[in-house]
């Protein structure tokens, strides 16, 4: 909430997010823990209408989110 609020309209993939959580030096296992946790957070969040997901994966292999204004 922390990285995505303070950017409100910027589009974050789940690894930045993860990363901003975490670090670069966490090992696998800990980041798939943290990513699922995430995950949880942000369908909340998209439950309340504080978040936009974009899902590009026609396109890309990412799905995007969005802290709305």
């Amino acid at each position: 909430i922390d990285l995505m609020g303070a950017y409100p309209g910027r589009a974050f993939r789940m690894r930045e997010i993860v990363k901003y959580v975490v670090g670069k030096e966490a090992s696998t296992e800990e980041r798939s823990r943290t990513r699922k946790g995430i995950f949880r957070v942000l369908q909340q969040l998209k439950e309340v209408d504080s978040i936009h997901i974009l899902d590009e994966r026609k396109h890309t292999s990412a799905v995007r989110y969005i802290w709305k204004k």
